[in-house]
C-alpha cells in the first residue's frame, strides 16, 4: 500500500520517499486492534518504517550498585550464541552482633563456619550447576556511603579461598533446617575450618571491639563464580538485606554444645556491591555494536541493564501533515534463528524501556506515559504473537499520539529515543533479539492513524 495522506498531497511524496511503503493486510505483526473500527470513518492509517536504529555500549553511570541497592545477581554465563558471556560477582561485609562481642564460655571449639546469601530466584536453566567461590577482600575504602561501579572489579585476595559451593537452582528454593529451625531459601557456603578458628581467637577489645575494628579485620567477602566452565548457563538472585544473609559461626563449649554466633548483613552499615561484566566477543551481536551507521542497523540487540541499548531516530517527523493524531504505535518485534538462538533458557525482558532525549544524553518519559494514565497505557510489555512464519514470537508496543503531537506542533524537539531492557532490579540477564532498520516485514514500525482537523 502506498502511503497516502489523501488532501495533503503537498506532502505526500516527501513522506513516501522518507518512510517507504508497507502492506496493508491485517498482520500478525501490526495486529488490527489499534482503535474501534467505528473511528476509521474519517481515519487514515499509516505505517512509517524509516526508523534509524542504531545499538550503542557504553557505561552507564546511573546504575545503582550501592546503598539501598540490596538484590544483586550472582553467577556467570558462557553459552549464549546470541549475546556473549556475562558474569557477575557479589561482594558484602557483615556486622558484628554487637561491639565488644565475645564467644560464650571458655575453651570454645568450632563446629564449622557457614555464609549464608538469601536466595529469591534465578534465571537461565534451573538444572544446570554453578561453582562459586569466596575470598576474603582487599578493597581500601569499602563502605556503605559509596556507589561502586559496576564494571568494575573491586579487590579480594584469590590466595585466601575460604570456601565453595556447587549448585543449581532447584537445590536453593526450598527452605532449609538450622538446628530444627527452619529457614527460608538461602544460598549457603560452608567456610574453611582455618578461618573459623582465625574467628573464634579475636578479642573483644581488638577485632571485636567495634565494627571499625571489624571491618579493618575483615574487609568484607568476594563471591566469585567460576568463569571458565564452558556449561554455565544460569544466574541467581540474591538479597542481601534479609534476616538469612549472614555469617555463622557454631560452635561449643567446655559446658555446653550447639552454641552459634551470627554476624549479620546489617543495611545501615555492612558495604556491599555487583560486578557486572558482559562480553560480547564471538556472539551475534558482536558485529552490530556501536557502528554508527547511518541507516541503522538491521538487527537490535536489547539487554536488561546494563548492556545493549538502542538509539532511535525517526528522521522529519515533525514535519508529518498538521493533522489529528488517533494512534500513533512504535511496533518492536522479536527475530529468531530458532532453536540455536536459546531462548527456551534466556528469556526477554518482561518489558522495554523507552525514553525521550531531550539535550545530549538527557532524556524523558514520554508525554503519552502521563497523559495516558501510566505504564498500562503507554505499553512496553512483553507480548507474545504470531509471526508471518507461523511462529510465536514476542513483540512490545508503545503508545506514542501525544508525543507525534507534540512533535508536529513543534512543542517538542524530534531528538529520538532511547531503547533498551527493563528489570525492576538494578541488574538482570533478560535479552531480546529484534528487527532493526530495514528488515522487510520485521523492522520497527510507527503505525499512525490520524484524522484532518
Amino acid at each position: 500500500m502506498k502511503i497516502n495522506f489523501r488532501n495533503l498531497s503537498f506532502l505526500a511524496t516527501y513522506i513516501t520517499l522518507l518512510y517507504g511503503a508497507t502492506g496493508c493486510n491485517k498482520s500478525t505483526i501490526l495486529g488490527s486492534g489499534l482503535i474501534p473500527p467505528g473511528d476509521f470513518v474519517n481515519a487514515q492509517d499509516t505505517t512509517l518504517t524509516g526508523i534509524i536504529a542504531n545499538n550503542i555500549l557504553r557505561y552507564d553511570s546511573s546504575i545503582l550498585n550501592g546503598q539501598n541497592a540490596y538484590n544483586k545477581i550472582l553467577g556467570s554465563v558462557t553459552t549464549d550464541p546470541v549475546f556473549g558471556r556475562t558474569h557477575a560477582f557479589v561482594y558484602t561485609q557483615v556486622s558484628l552482633p554487637k561491639s565488644a562481642f565475645t564467644f560464650e564460655g571458655t575453651g570454645q571449639t568450632l563446629d564449622s563456619v557457614v555464609l549464608s546469601l538469601s536466595y529469591s530466584g534465578y534465571t537461565g536453566d534451573s538444572s544446570s550447576p554453578q561453582t562459586f567461590r569466596v575470598y576474603r577482600m582487599a578493597e581500601t575504602g569499602f563502605t556503605i556511603d559509596s556507589n561502586y561501579a559496576y564494571n568494575k572489579a573491586l579487590a579480594y585476595n584469590p590466595g585466601e579461598l575460604l570456601g565453595t559451593a556447587t549448585v543449581t537452582p532447584l537445590s536453593l528454593r526450598d527452605s532449609v533446617s538450622v538446628y530444627g529451625t527452619k529457614e527460608t531459601a538461602q544460598l549457603r557456603i560452608k567456610l574453611s575450618t582455618a578461618f573459623g578458628n582465625q574467628l573464634l581467637s579475636q578479642k573483644s577489645d581488638g577485632a571485636f571491639a567495634t565494627d571499625s575494628s571489624f571491618r579493618a579485620y575483615l574487609k568484607g567477602f568476594a563471591i566469585v563464580p567460576d568463569t571458565n566452565l564452558g556449561t554455565n548457563r544460569n544466574m541467581i538472585y540474591l538479597n542481601l538485606n534479609n534476616t538469612n544473609t549472614k555469617l555463622t559461626v557454631f560452635y561449643k563449649n567446655t559446658t555446653a554444645d550447639s552454641l552459634r554466633a551470627t554476624m549479620s548483613f546489617d543495611q545501615y552499615a555492612s558495604a556491599h556491591a555487583n560486578y557486572f561484566t558482559r562480553n560480547y566477543n564471538g556472539s551475534q551481536a558482536a558485529r552490530f555494536i556501536n557502528t554508527s551507521n547511518p541507516n541503522g542497523d538491521s538487527i537490535l540487540f536489547l539487554n536488561a541493564a546494563p548492556g545493549l541499548f538502542t538509539n532511535l531516530t525517526i528522521p522529519g517527523l515533525e514535519n508529518f501533515p498538521n493533522v489529528l493524531i488517533n494512534k500513533a504505535e512504535l511496533v518492536i518485534t522479536q527475530i529468531t534463528s530458532g532453536p540455536s538462538d536459546m531462548n527456551n533458557i534466556f528469556i526477554e525482558p518482561g518489558s522495554l524501556s523507552l525514553r525521550q532525549y531531550t539535550n545530549g544524553d538527557t532524556t524523558k518519559i514520554p508525554a503519552d506515559y502521563y497523559t495516558g494514565g501510566g505504564a498500562a497505557y503507554f505499553g512496553g510489555t512483553r507480548q507474545v504473537i504470531t509471526n508471518f512464519g507461523g511462529v510465536q514470537v514476542v513483540q512490545y508496543t508503545f503508545n506514542l499520539a501525544n508525543t507525534m503531537q507534540r512533535f508536529i506542533r513543534k512543542l517538542d524537539p524530534n531528538k529520538g529515543f532511547k531503547l533498551e531492557g527493563y528489570s525492576p532490579l538494578y541488574m538482570d540477564l533478560n535479552r531480546v533479539k529484534v528487527g532493526g532498520s530495514n528488515l522487510s516485514q520485521y523492522n520497527i514500525k510507527l503505525r499512525i492513524i490520524y484524522t484532518k482537523p
